[in-house]
């Protein structure tokens, strides 16, 4: 579908509104006239722009993903203070976003439609750890102790600071670094 200038933002501003739902109500909230609603926007815009919720959640899924690629791709994974700030700033100040994410995540775990869009997630996280693939099982650990990471900054609220995460950051690499000796 090419949009106008017009369409493409009516179109974000639809997307922007299908993270804030997730993130105020989880999945089960959203619909086509929930989304409307909060884009302020008649429902025939969100029909006309997504057919379905699985069209719904597939674009808002990839569009968070893309978001945290570029996040993730521009950072010094080897320099754990940097990473420390970005996971820090994005599972608090950008909390919304971090929360619709995995919201969308777990969903795709009951949605064929998004597991693809999902696991392109996951591999960038895994790319970004090790852009050479170098050590694939190290790489693999080091992604789910991260992700593990941020579930529990968003759900518990810690490690609370910038200096906790890049501690927690250091116990992981350490423990990688041993378990692959």
């Amino acid at each position: 579908m090419s949009l106008t200038p017009k369409g493409e933002a009516r179109r974000a501003a639809l997307l922007d509104a299908v993270l804030r739902v997730l993130e105020r109500e989880g999945p089960g909230a959203v619909t086509h006239r929930s989304v409307a609603r909060e884009a302020g926007v008649p429902l025939a815009a969100a029909t006309y722009y997504f057919d379905d919720l699985d069209d719904l959640y597939l674009s808002a899924l990839r569009r968070a993903t893309e978001e945290q690629v570029t996040l993730f791709a521009g950072t010094d994974m080897a320099d754990l203070r940097s990473v420390a700030h970005l996971i820090h700033r994005w599972a608090t100040e950008n909390r919304g976003a971090a929360l619709a994410q995995y919201e969308l995540m777990f969903l795709a775990m009951r949605r064929d439609a998004l597991r693809a869009d999902a696991e392109a997630w996951y591999g960038a996280l895994e790319h970004a750890i090790d852009p050479h693939g170098k050590n694939p099982r190290q790489t693999r650990v080091r992604a789910l102790a991260l992700d593990g990471l941020l579930l529990r900054i968003l759900w518990l609220g810690e490690p609370s600071t910038v200096d906790e995460t890049e501690k927690a950051l250091r116990e992981i690499v350490e423990e990688t670094r041993a378990a692959a000796t």
